[in-house]
Parts: C-alpha cells; sequence; structure tokens
C-alpha cells in the first residue's frame, strides 16, 4: 500500500503502513456484526496519513 508515496507535508518518500483494529476498525451502519480492519499508510518522518484502506470490503455488501 505504501509504495512510491510521497507525503503530500513534508515531501518524504518514507512511508509504513499500520492498522486500526477493535474500536478502531470500521462498522457497517446499524449493524455491530459487520466490521473490518483499517489499514493506514503514513509518513515516518512526520506522521500525516496519506490514505487509509478498508482491508476487507465484502464485509459491507
Amino acid at each position: 500500500m505504501n509504495r512510491d508515496k510521497v507525503c503530500s507535508e513534508c515531501g518524504s518518500k518514507e512511508t509504513r503502513t499500520g492498522e486500526f483494529k477493535g474500536y478502531g476498525a470500521l462498522f457497517k451502519k446499524k449493524a455491530i456484526i459487520k466490521c473490518s480492519e483499517v489499514d493506514a499508510c503514513f509518513c515516518v518522518n512526520c506522521g500525516f496519513i496519506l490514505n487509509l484502506k478498508v482491508r476487507n470490503p465484502e464485509k459491507f455488501l
């Protein structure tokens, strides 16, 4: 997910991917059973989050 990303805040190319889990997961509205972790690509230099991606979007269909 972090391939060839450049931070729009500081210009750094040093990025990593982390994840939101548990209470940081994305839940389907009005259905607490259907949820998915969210991956975040962020800049190692300044901490700016470049993008977020739902890991299992099929759970929301």
